[in-house]
């Protein structure tokens, strides 16, 4: 009977030894790399449904122009008649047995055929003609490949059996042939053309230069002053640590956090791999270095994981005010390390009126090798009472847009010229003609201005002006300059 007794010492040992081990591993998933997972959506939102909105939602054109046809143009809403989804339809609808031709065109014919009863729907970034039509389940058509990319989409009635293509990356026009007419899009146009419209006209026509913008000739509208406020007012509250262990996980207490002199916490994974930093405005930076072990991803690709990543990093609403509708305002191909990705900055719609920030964007997204290595978000809000009262209001006329350009080009001027551009040796009407010639759009829009006095958030109506790589903007009343964003700015 103690003869068994020989075998209890080897296996105390063996249990110390299992034991030895696992308490290691224990503490190396604990203390050895505590953020590993963080990104898993799963992980951090459990089984609480989150909204993560549709590419096909926040891809939309910046601007719907419509020719009436004698030089009259209106502009259509992201809603209006439906537009933008009865063109995919009708490019998902092609038969590539019927469609004649896919060719290039001249800049010269494309103007000319867009003199008659027209649409033309304008993207102020590219959309990769390959991953466009994958995603739109667009059929593959003969000849198409030798577009690059997709900037403007048109149809014209001059040329009924045509769709029109801008590549605004070879700065180059192709209409594609079908055997028949698009009939549908004429009875768009005839819609648009039946219904009251705001009349819009050519910069170009209107000071004698060759720029084809449409800007409005006369604008009412009973837009006012908003108070607005930070999505995080107070950084000492449960809300702003919850928000944190969305990029870190429960292991925040693992993670180094730095409280700043003028109230900005910093919050830091390992030697600077991981950084979030949230500034006294709410202003939210977070930045990832490490390297990324995911595949190349599309651009649609690139987009739906910026989509779920900000619906797992603080949501598409913030938690207090009125509902916001998010949209691609910008996008553009980057590269780091030899690893390529896509720069995404999101604007935000009050019903229908787009947000703008001075010096910043609500959202931003960078995602490089299908991982996200950059996140801006400047989120505020506006309580809908706040925003419904300006609807009793009376309606005020805007300032006329041409005359706050010409109240403005030498203002305009200087502040491309910090972006590199060259107006030496102009002034007068000769630097008026090349300041209005760089205009893109002007539309009405909400600006938070970045005022140091400005103890209060406040919303101001004002003229956009976008030149293609700033944002400049106006009092919508006065036409005073109300400061700028550069698109691209680091």
């Amino acid at each position: 009977m103690g003869k068994p007794k020989q075998y209890i010492e080897p296996v105390k040992n063996l249990i110390l030894v299992v034991l030895f081990f696992t308490t290691m591993l224990l503490l190396y998933f604990f203390w050895g790399n505590p953020v590993l997972n963080s990104f898993k959506i799963s992980d951090l939102i459990g089984d609480e449904a989150v909204e993560v909105p549709s590419y096909q939602s926040v891809t939309q054109p910046g601007r719907i122009v419509v020719h009436l046809g004698g030089g009259s143009y209106t502009v259509l809403e992201e809603e209006d008649f439906n537009a933008w989804q009865k063109y995919i339809e009708l490019l998902q609808g092609l038969n590539p047995a019927e469609v004649l031709s896919v060719e290039e065109i001249t800049a010269e014919q494309f103007d000319k055929i867009m003199e008659f009863r027209s649409i033309v729907y304008r993207f102020y970034y590219d959309l990769p003609q390959e991953a466009f039509l994958k995603r739109y389940s667009i059929k593959d058509i003969h000849g198409i490949d030798q577009i690059g990319e997709f900037s403007n989409f048109g149809f014209s009635s001059g040329s009924p059996e045509s769709l029109f293509i801008y590549d605004g990356s070879k700065n180059k026009y192709y209409r594609i042939v079908s055997a028949k007419a698009h009939e549908e899009m004429d009875k768009l146009l005839s819609l648009v053309e039946s219904s009251s419209n705001a009349n819009y006209r050519r910069i170009g026509d209107l000071t004698g230069t060759a720029n084809r913008t449409v800007i409005p000739i006369f604008l009412s509208t009973n837009m006012s002053e908003l108070k607005c406020f930070p999505e995080f007012e107070d950084l000492n509250t449960i809300a702003v640590k919850e928000f944190a262990q969305t990029f870190f996980g429960e292991s925040l207490d693992f993670v180094r956090q730095i409280h700043g002199s003028k109230g900005t916490h910093i919050y830091m994974y390992g030697y600077g791999e991981k950084v979030l930093t949230i500034s006294a405005s709410g202003k939210v930076e977070y930045k990832n270095k490490e390297t990324s072990q995911s595949s190349q991803q599309s651009y649609f690709e690139a987009l739906d994981t910026a989509l779920q990543f900000v619906a797992a990093h603080g949501g598409w609403q913030t938690e207090e005010g009125m509902e916001m509708s998010p949209y691609v305002r910008f996008a553009k191909a980057v590269e780091n390390n030899k690893q390529k990705g896509y720069r995404i900055i999101f604007g935000m719609r009050l019903r229908p009126e787009s947000l703008y920030l001075e010096s910043s964007h609500s959202v931003m997204v960078e995602v490089i090798h299908g991982q996200v290595t950059q996140y801006l978000r400047d989120m505020v809000y506006v309580e809908e009472p706040e925003y419904l009262k300006q609807e009793g209001t009376a309606k005020r006329e805007a300032f006329s847009v041409i005359n706050m350009i010409a109240h403005n080009y030498t203002y305009i001027a200087s502040v491309l010229s910090e972006s590199g551009y060259d107006f030496s040796g102009l002034e007068g009407e000769a630097l008026f003609d090349a300041v209005s010639d760089l205009v893109v759009f002007v539309k009405a829009g909400y600006v938070k201005p970045e005022y140091a006095e400005n103890k209060e958030n406040v919303l101001f109506p004002a003229w956009i002006v976008n030149t293609g790589s700033t944002l400049i903007y106006f009092d919508l009343y006065s036409a005073e300059p109300l400061g700028h964003t550069d698109l691209w700015e680091e």
